[in-house]
């Protein structure tokens, strides 16, 4: 019987839009670039915009590796791709509001929370499950993460908050859920992990001897290397009107 369920943040119990995620970028450079110029350093914004880029091509071939980036590491190779020697220009006061601005924009242009993840979330604590959030964090930092769960009141329900930056370690690593099971006291088999992601939610869980549930309305059997999810279902909604089918996996 499972006692402990972990889910992915992304796109299983938040969902955003592409139009939010330009809009946050925009207000992130336009921001940064008024913070760096104010202290008489001369930089163009298309310079910033193109080591924002570059610094999150960066950031996800660290990803692809099952490894991660702090967030002042995203920071400096963020300010170093836009001008070589930029990071070393700067003190360490304006360097910290580039970071809040870096963070912060996001609590400004947030993501939605799922329809369903409150009613998921409440029912299984109602049933005494250990509850983990295990996310893969990209330009938004993990600490600004639990302020958006804790202002919105879905942290509280959780025993773990587990983010990709503050370890150095993003899934598919197998290390991330060990840690996140080691954290709970929990064991592998009597654990599930929910995610959207086959390469990184799926093959994660599978490598740490954890069950898994696939959400995917359009999931595919192609290529799966052998490695499938123990159930499938199109939605988060339709998650939460089984829930006791994935509790007795």
């Amino acid at each position: 019987m499972i006692d402990t369920v972990t889910f992915d943040l992304w796109n299983t119990l938040i969902h955003d839009t592409r139009e939010n995620g330009e809009t946050r970028t925009n207000l992130r450079l336009s921001k940064i670039y008024k913070t760096v110029t104010s202290s008489n350093i001369s930089i163009q914004r298309e310079d910033l915009k193109r080591g924002y880029f570059e610094c999150l091509e960066y950031c996800i071939s660290v990803r692809k590796k099952g490894l991660d980036v702090s967030f002042a590491e995203q920071i400096c190779q963020f300010l170093e791709l836009s001008k070589t020697g930029l990071y070393s220009e700067l003190d360490d006061a304006t360097i910290g509001r580039i970071e809040n601005i870096y963070a912060d924009v996001y609590l400004e242009h947030p993501s939605l929370i799922h329809s369903s993840s409150f009613e998921i979330i409440k029912n299984l604590k109602a049933k005494h499950i250990k509850l983990a959030i295990i996310s893969n964090t990209s330009m938004t930092p993990g600490t600004t993460f639990r302020k958006f769960l804790f202002k919105h009141g879905l942290a509280q329900y959780f025993d773990a908050l587990i983010f990709s930056d503050e370890l150095r370690i993003s899934k598919p690593n197998p290390d991330l859920f060990k840690y996140t099971l080691n954290k709970l006291s929990s064991a592998p088999e009597y654990t599930v992990h929910v995610g959207d992601q086959y390469q990184t939610d799926i093959i994660g869980a599978k490598a740490a001897g954890i069950n898994s549930i696939l959400i995917d309305p359009n999931p595919t059997t192609e290529d799966l290397d052998g490695i499938y999810p123990s159930l499938t279902y199109d939605s988060l909604n339709t998650l939460s009107n089984n829930l006791n089918q994935m509790l007795t996996l």
